[in-house]
């Protein structure tokens, strides 16, 4: 292999690593966008509503 070849090799695997990354994370994105909400986090002794502010929480 001459260095053309190594460095478009190289430039390749970079920019497919950077889209695979990407198509990761907006899957992720999507797949908690969809996700149906739920009114409060309750755990055995409280519950948490999502939409309080901090200062409801105090």
């Amino acid at each position: 292999m001459n260095i053309k070849t190594r460095r478009f090799f190289a430039i390749f695997v970079t920019c497919t690593f950077t889209l695979a990354l990407y198509g990761a994370a907006a899957y992720r994105v999507e797949q908690a966008r969809q996700e149906p909400r739920i009114a409060a986090s309750c755990g055995a002794e409280h519950c948490i509503p999502h939409t309080a502010t901090l200062n409801a929480l105090r």
